[in-house]
């Protein structure tokens, strides 16, 4: 998993730290409902996926900031991102199998 152009493939013991200007917004607010078309939900889907892979990233550094029981809990924290990541990309993979028939 890349992450600010680093490796985040590691044991949680090593120590990060990085200054997170984080100023990219995004809502979640469609006007529209949520069924997509077959090329659409994919495009969402991915979407999902890399936006969730860049936030256990940072999830990541941060708690490499503290110690002791917060620390514990945040890397709780991304192994869940982790966890939804895998089954959010074998779905997708899946999908584009099927999308391909």
């Amino acid at each position: 998993m890349e992450h600010f152009d680093h490796d985040h493939e590691h044991a949680h013991s090593g120590a990060h730290t990085h200054s997170h200007p984080h100023t990219h917004e995004h809502s979640h607010e469609h006007p529209n409902s949520h069924t997509h078309d077959g090329a659409q939900a994919l495009a969402v889907l991915q979407y999902m996926l890399d936006h969730n892979i860049h936030h256990a990233g940072e999830l990541s550094d941060i708690a490499a900031q503290f110690d002791g029981e917060a620390r514990h809990q945040l890397l709780h924290a991304v192994e869940s991102f982790d966890q939804a990541n895998g089954y959010l990309s074998a779905a997708l993979e899946l999908l584009k199998g099927q999308n391909k028939n």
